[in-house]
């Protein structure tokens, strides 16, 4: 069975603070693109599927940073990430929520959007 997308993932550039979960080893990296269970990293680090992450999100447009307490890796290509949101806070999950809302109004700059 094929994995199936049912989030709507928004295009942004902004930046992420990863700290492996493990052993606190931390990096900086650049968001991608961003849904409301997880984002595409582009990062000078390797991981491997399943490590265990926290994340700060520095979201564009003047928007609060997200604090993701867990995520995990789902896939890596090169020094692109996926991770999967475990753990976010209700007040991050708000503003996450109110963020991608926003976003998902602005008309698409590709016609390859997600719909």
């Amino acid at each position: 069975m094929r994995y199936s997308r049912f989030v709507r993932r928004i295009t942004v550039t902004g930046e992420a603070s990863v700290r492996l979960f493990s052993t606190e080893d931390s990096d900086d990296g650049t968001l991608l693109d961003v849904s409301r269970k997880g984002a595409r990293l582009c990062i000078n680090h390797l991981f491997r599927p399943g490590q265990k992450l926290t994340l700060v999100l520095n979201l564009p447009w003047d928007e609060p940073p997200v604090e993701v307490r867990l995520a995990k890796v789902k896939w890596v290509h090169e020094d692109t990430v996926g991770v999967e949101f475990l753990k976010v806070e209700n007040d991050d999950r708000v503003s996450l929520d109110i963020f991608l809302a926003a976003r998902s109004k602005l008309p698409a700059t590709s016609p390859a959007r997600e719909r």
